[in-house]
């Protein structure tokens, strides 16, 4: 690849796109950067870890709520059979949502032993932010197909904002304990969701009205392979992430849980911020990109090169800057962020491109490495949970990053595939 493919590259609409969500992402995770020190002063180890089990069962049954068809809204030529695809994923988004509260008021009664990784007070609010969170993804694909990036942004500066504004108010007050992180994050995706649905049904709630029932049904059936293949894996892939926090409560504490999703957000945050907004741009682009395969290894590498250069003071002073920056009670949180870094790497490399096994219609694919993965790290975590806490994590890192990193090498391949037989 020469210079002038590289320069061109650069410049165009796609890293000036990329930069649109960059710049409202900045903002809105400095938002969150500034008040981690004062929430960490605020709320104790065991809050985090209540609000992180509630948010990781609530994206996993969000993933289920829109069955991923929302991955399908970039696909279509014609805007009526993505309208179809948005309105149908609407319904079942609904439906599902009905349903998780049928369920959830059924295994309250009963009171099962299904509630003893959430706090009580929460178990009600499942259905809602079930409903928020999926059709936040819905509207997102919207606006990302119609390139409507600074809208994009505009939201999760709203977010962030309302969320974290929220947590430390009701922190000072002290009167609802951890209730105030998991009243913060409800508010802050709310307003985001309203931000969203304003702009969609702004401008497209006549066009939509009209979209026919046969060919909202049209849309779902031809695109069934995400439901089929990309939900499960979606699944898969949230519980697989967050498999250390079941883990951690299970094992440990609900406390370690809340050190340990504290690390991952501290060295996390700073690669969000590209993660955000260069995701949505990169499955926009290179669904129209005639040399998908440049563009992936140049997408890749940048990423990892990236993240590689922002781990790096995390593994010569982890304890050192979680310590003066969290407070003394968190010094082992930059341990668990140093054990991470491998892993942290190359799932935020592998994570920004990996649109391209939807774009390939290879879901299928990446269902069966999900559970490939999935099954490699709970064996790992079956013979490494006798052992120290930093050795289980650092076996972790190791096997989880391997797998990856074989991942977007059969990336590679299958793109190259399939652009040849175009």
């Amino acid at each position: 690849m020469d210079d002038s493919k590289i320069k061109t590259f650069y410049k165009s609409d796609f890293i000036k796109n990329i930069f649109t969500l960059l710049s409202g992402a900045t903002l809105a995770q400095l938002f969150t950067f500034v008040s981690i020190p004062i929430l960490t002063r605020i709320y104790t180890p065991e809050d985090f870890g209540y609000i992180a089990i509630y948010i990781s069962i609530n994206t996993i049954l969000a993933t289920a709520a829109t069955g991923r068809f929302e991955l399908a809204i970039m696909l279509p030529k014609k805007k009526n059979e993505a309208l179809a695809i948005v309105k149908g994923t609407f319904k079942i988004i609904g439906w599902v949502s009905f349903v998780s509260l049928i369920l959830v008021l059924i295994i309250k009664k009963l009171n099962t032993k299904l509630t003893v990784f959430i706090e009580p007070a929460y178990f009600y609010f499942i259905p809602l932010s079930v409903f928020i969170f999926a059709s936040i993804n819905v509207l997102l694909q919207w606006q990302s197909r119609n390139k409507h990036f600074k809208i994009q942004a505009t939201a999760r500066i709203a977010q962030s904002a309302t969320s974290n504004a929220t947590n430390i108010g009701l922190g000072f007050l002290q009167l609802v304990k951890h209730a105030g992180l998991f009243i913060g994050h409800i508010l802050g995706q709310a307003l985001q969701l309203m931000i969203l649905s304003k702009s969609f049904f702004g401008t497209e709630k006549k066009t939509i009205k009209n979209i026919t029932k046969k060919e909202v049904q049209d849309e779902l059936k031809k695109n069934l392979n995400f439901p089929l293949y990309s939900a499960p894996m979606g699944i898969l892939n949230n519980f697989s992430v967050d498999i250390l926090i079941y883990v951690l409560n299970l094992f440990f504490s609900t406390s370690m849980v809340g050190l340990y999703t504290n690390a991952n957000k501290v060295i996390n945050y700073p690669l969000s911020i590209i993660s955000q907004s260069f995701t949505s741009v990169f499955y926009q682009k290179i669904s129209e990109s005639k040399k998908k395969v440049q563009m992936y290894l140049i997408s890749y590498f940048s990423n990892f090169l990236i993240a590689t250069l922002a781990m790096a003071p995390i593994v010569f002073w982890g304890e050192e800057i979680f310590s003066f920056a969290l407070g003394k009670d968190w010094t082992l949180a930059g341990s668990i962020a140093k054990y991470l870094t491998p892993l942290t790497i190359t799932s935020f490399a592998m994570r920004n491109v990996s649109n391209i096994y939807s774009l390939t219609r290879k879901n299928r694919t990446l269902l069966i490495w999900q559970i490939i993965y999935l099954i490699v790290i709970i064996i790992v975590i079956f013979f490494s949970k006798s052992f120290a806490f930093e050795d289980l994590l650092l076996n972790v890192s190791i096997f989880g990053s391997i797998l990856y990193i074989i991942l977007a090498i059969m990336g590679y391949f299958i793109l190259k595939s399939h652009h040849e037989t175009i």
